[in-house]
């Protein structure tokens, strides 16, 4: 099984840490952001999108991550992290999507703005991303007051989803002060040997 991503992409590190969380043996292929390889023809055959990641799993080609999650837990009979129970599942998913439609655009906004534009960053871009974390941040908080992490007792693919995005915030140093069951909640995520393996060096 190949996986194509970029170590700084937090679609690649949630994929890469189910594998490291399940044990699942894969061939990581770098693609270079940099260099613009995700556009290259050989590369838009895999993901046609030119983004990161993509999985080809002995010649089963899937992208967008957290379809990527399902698949592989699913694959391999991960319960825990992917609840067969219906109403349990529905958890997961409903978090999965608060994940992709809310948190990860304005995290993405600020990280990109906070870490990687340089002089073409924008303060307000910046400032409207922390707006819009002050509405969406509480919603979690709350939730974790109910069960230790987002959908159950256990962590779940959701929790894998939200920690890799997540990870932007601490390297933009956000003050997650306010959210004191968040921040429990990330130490513990943190704490998990497949968020450490999954470290882009130097971050």
């Amino acid at each position: 099984m190949k996986l194509y991503g970029h170590p700084l992409s937090s679609n690649t590190r949630r994929v890469q840490m189910l594998c490291e969380e399940l044990k699942i043996p894969y061939e990581y292929r770098k693609v270079d952001l940099s260099k613009g390889e995700q556009y290259r023809p050989e590369y838009l055959k895999l993901n046609p999108n030119g983004k990161v990641p993509a999985l080809d799993d002995n010649g089963f080609v899937l992208w967008e991550s957290q379809a990527i999650l399902r698949y592989l837990a699913v694959k391999h009979g991960a319960a825990t992290w992917y609840p067969t129970n219906l109403k349990k599942r529905a958890a997961v998913e409903q978090w999965l999507d608060w994940h992709q439609s809310r948190l990860a655009p304005e995290v993405g906004k600020l990280a990109m703005h906070t870490l990687f534009l340089g002089a073409k960053a924008s303060p307000q871009a910046i400032e409207d991303a922390k707006s819009g974390l002050a509405k969406i941040l509480p919603v979690m908080e709350n939730a974790l007051a109910r069960q230790p992490y987002v959908a159950s007792e256990n962590p779940t693919l959701a929790d894998l989803a939200i920690a890799s995005t997540m990870a932007y915030l601490d390297m933009c140093r956000f003050d997650l002060s306010a959210y004191p069951r968040i921040s429990d909640w990330f130490g513990k995520m943190k704490a998990r040997p497949s968020f450490k393996a999954t470290a882009a060096k130097g971050a």
